[in-house]
């Protein structure tokens, strides 16, 4: 008999691994408390692709000193995590590409990822660990500044280029679009999606999980009105007004920040915000080669530029918060970069600026796993840059609850490491 498995969140953690549990047989039922799929952390977040490499982020963001601290300590116990996630990372890189090749998913993928080596101090830094990422099994290789260029020929003459990393099996995607793609996917095996469903509550009894929700329409549309323009035909519809009770085998909460409150205890969990701005490509019979091809890192100033389909995007300004606290966006910045590295290239009057929070943990790891409670699972902060892992980290997480083997060892992981 098919398990029931009730997935909390419908960002593209939650969706994927409603996709890939409902690809194992389960049935999947994914609640969400929004009106659509990917509408929060995922809807404007970076477009990167990218692979994980430790050590790679020198200049965490801005945090208050508590995390600091915090993120000071974690950084001391070692690097088995951090080898974990690169792992993951190339095993999340190679699920997303073959969901695109199997399902025919079009999320405006773009290959192919740089990262700036401003001067030659960073080249020299980047050659002193590149034998310890290809150890790993991580596809790196280090370019000048001229085939950097010919890689990317819309980058500007003008910008101090000693040479860049290319990322083997990097690049760039509409994380969005991929999302809406992979529900309807999931659909098609069975899996439900509630919308404007709350879960209120997680009780365990012996094998059986028991998740209270309330189906809580925004105040433009009744509660008497269920069949709201958000909902779609396939979408399951609610039994009835008001708080219900259903059992299930297991429950995956991808809800991020929101988890702790179901979960019962404390998370060691802080708020990541970054900033983006999104832009039309300029087309130019003229400069035939403006803009990125695909990805783009700067890490001196924080930002990345990934094409999307027709448009560029510009993510950065990352800031860490309390799990309520708030940021300031400094839009501002990412057009500088922007320019600084390919000027001219979008059109700044039809740009679309958005801000985006993840929970985020003390050492940047993913939690993901069984949590002690017999039948929940986390599925929590992607980690890395962009949404690299996300496949892979749900195909990993199902295959555990379903009991299937898997050759990857994630129990670094898991949310153990934070008691």
């Amino acid at each position: 008999m098919s398990r029931s498995v009730a997935v909390v969140g419908a960002g593209l953690a939650g969706v994927a691994t409603a996709y890939e549990l409902a690809a194992l047989g389960c049935r999947v039922q994914v609640f969400e408390r929004g009106g659509s799929v990917a509408e929060r952390a995922s809807f404007a977040s970076s477009a990167l692709l990218c692979p994980f490499l430790p050590g790679l982020d020198a200049n965490p963001p801005p945090a208050p000193l508590a995390w600091r601290w915090r993120r000071w300590r974690a950084g001391r116990q070692g690097g088995q995590g951090a080898s974990a996630l690169a792992a993951l990372s190339q095993f999340g890189l190679a699920r997303t590409a073959e969901l695109r090749h199997a399902l025919g998913l079009d999320d405006e993928a773009a290959d192919g990822l740089l990262l700036a080596l401003a001067d030659g101090k960073r080249m020299a830094a980047a050659q002193a660990r590149l034998e310890g990422w290809q150890a790993l099994g991580l596809q790196v290789e280090l370019l000048d500044a001229d085939e950097a260029r010919r890689r990317e020929p819309g980058l500007s003459g003008e910008a101090a280029l000693a040479g860049a990393l290319a990322l083997g099996g990097g690049g760039a995607g509409n994380a969005r679009l991929f999302a809406q793609q992979l529900r309807h996917q999931a659909q098609r095996l069975g899996a439900g999606f509630r919308f404007h469903t709350t879960v209120r509550a997680i009780t365990t009894e012996g094998a059986a999980v028991t998740l209270r929700h309330e189906y809580t329409p925004p105040p433009e549309a009744p509660a008497r009105d269920l069949g709201t323009a958000e909902r779609e035909a396939s979408d399951t519809q609610p039994l009835a007004v008001g708080v219900q009770d259903e059992r299930f085998d297991a429950v995956v909460l991808c809800n991020g920040l929101d988890a702790p409150a179901l979960l019962g205890r404390r998370l060691p969990l802080a708020a990541l915000h970054e900033s983006s701005v999104t832009a039309p490509l300029r087309v130019l019979e003229a400069h035939p080669d403006l803009g990125p091809r695909a990805g783009w890192i700067d890490g001196d100033r924080g930002l990345s530029v990934a094409r999307i389909g027709q448009r560029v995007r510009v993510t950065g300004g990352l800031a860490v918060t309390s799990t309520g606290g708030r940021t300031i966006p400094d839009f501002e910045a990412l057009h500088r970069g922007l320019q600084h590295w390919f000027p001219g290239s979008v059109l700044h009057q039809q740009v679309q600026q958005g801000q985006s929070r993840r929970a985020v943990t003390p050492d940047g790891l993913p939690v993901l796993g069984a949590t002690g409670r017999a039948g929940l699972w986390l599925n929590l902060s992607p980690g890395g840059r962009g949404w690299g892992v996300a496949a892979g980290a749900a195909q990993w997480l199902a295959q555990q609850i379903t009991g299937q083997p898997n050759a990857l060892d994630l129990t670094t992981l898991g949310p153990q490491r934070l008691a």
